[in-house]
């Protein structure tokens, strides 16, 4: 019966390519296993606490179709859980889903894309795919110009609760509605990129009151040689929050990428956010905000992967994150990768031991060790530690407490087999 029900869809989808006349069609899987053993994952160890394993497994369907210069769609049915997190005879959809989009051309370089996307721009720090949790998505309309290394994307969003008759309070913890104009410009050695993104936020509550952000700057690279790649990120942040406070925020990134040969590799950096002194952040009347939201960034790709900073809390002092990464390309199918971070908050945190006195800006060391096998084109496995050695100063951040030893250890097994695919240009 799985047979025939199998080759009926194949059937279908032959039969469908073949009437609407798509040069190609795809149906594709991915399963993604992501075992992980924590000693202070995203939420710091403390005496007495016990370390905790779990499981995640995330499945999709992914059916993309095309037709050149006439219609692009792509259709991603997610399955996320936990194994072992419901009853073995519970009654819950789990289906969801997570990427329904068309995009119409009007001609070669004028297209239109509307319905579910992700939004991924430059480096990601500010809209990116974060493929570790893989939940994100944007219901927006997206006009995109593309021609001879020229790219400009104007992006529209307006979220409602639902089916909402007149206007009432946004309940849920995202935008309200957001707008973006994204150009792309390619200049001999130098991809230069520029960015103007507008955000409208609400609390949540009884009020419908929408609070305004822009953000805008610069995401840009370029290419000294054939081994050395400048990068250079920078945003500047105005507008109010959700507090209501007038934010005046920055945010950048200096990288120098360096491929000694084809097999080693080192990334050399800083990332670093401004934030709030603490005596500001806990002054009721305080009216002002320094703290850069990063809106829509990778929340696992930037700032170590223990995720202390920008992901499960705000981090209002903000953080300045000094890195070294290496890669090594063992064999075609082998690759290790380390990562070091030295953090330090860009703010002022209170010595409570001492009136009247800052702590030391320093956080703490991040190692990041990162092994990647690829076994076949559809199949490859990682295996990953981290950990981190705090200071007083983050004991701070967290609250105070003495945050105990911090590290993870974790695996990720992705297989992206292919049921079917037709190809017009290749029958041809």
């Amino acid at each position: 019966m799985k047979h025939c029900i199998l080759l009926s869809i194949l059937a279908l989808l032959l039969t469908l390519a073949h009437v609407a006349g798509a040069q190609d069609i795809s149906v594709d899987g991915e399963y993604r296993i992501n075992p992980v053993y924590s000693r202070g994952f995203r939420e710091p160890m403390y005496k007495g606490d016990k370390a905790g394993f779990y499981t995640m497994q995330r499945t999709r369907l992914i059916i993309n179709y095309q037709k050149e210069n006439d219609l692009d769609a792509e259709f991603i049915m997610q399955d996320r859980r936990f194994w072992g997190d419901q009853d073995d005879r519970a009654d819950v959809a789990n289906m969801s889903v997570f990427r329904a989009w068309v995009e119409k051309y009007f001609n070669p370089n004028l297209s239109l894309r509307l319905g579910r996307q992700g939004f991924v721009y430059g480096n990601q720090y500010l809209l990116g795919d974060p493929n570790w949790v893989g939940t994100r998505a944007h219901d927006a309309a997206l006009l995109k110009y593309e021609k001879e290394g020229l790219q400009l994307h104007l992006a529209v969003a307006y979220n409602a609760n639902g089916q909402s008759f007149k206007r009432e309070p946004y309940e849920y913890n995202y935008y309200q509605n957001m707008q973006f104009l994204w150009g792309h410009k390619e200049i001999g050695k130098l991809d230069a990129s520029l960015i103007f993104l507008n955000r409208g936020m609400e609390r949540g509550d009884t009020t419908s009151t929408v609070y305004y952000m822009q953000t805008f700057g610069t995401d840009s690279e370029l290419k000294l040689s054939d081994k050395v790649t400048l990068v250079g990120v920078g945003y500047y942040q105005i507008g109010r929050d959700v507090q209501d406070r007038h934010v005046n925020a920055y945010f950048y990134s200096l990288q120098v990428q360096y491929e000694v040969n084809k097999v080693l590799s080192f990334n050399v950096g800083v990332d670093a956010g401004s934030g709030n002194d603490q005596t500001d952040e806990e002054n009721p009347d305080n009216r002002k905000s320094h703290y850069f939201d990063r809106h829509y960034g990778l929340i696992h790709g930037h700032f170590g992967y223990i995720d202390y900073f920008y992901v499960n809390y705000p981090t209002t002092p903000g953080v300045h994150d000094y890195y070294v990464k290496t890669k090594v390309n063992a064999t075609k199918k082998l690759s290790i990768e380390d990562h070091m971070h030295s953090f330090a908050t860009s703010a002022v945190l209170n010595d409570p031991e001492h009136d009247g006195k800052s702590m030391h800006h320093n956080l703490g060391f991040e190692n990041d060790l990162l092994i990647n096998y690829k076994l076949s084109s559809s199949f490859k496995a990682s295996l990953g530690h981290s950990i981190i050695f705090g200071t007083r100063t983050l004991d701070q951040l967290f609250g105070g407490r003495k945050i105990q030893e911090s590290q993870m250890l974790y695996a990720v097994i992705t297989a992206t087999p292919n049921f079917f695919k037709y190809s017009k240009t290749e029958k041809q």
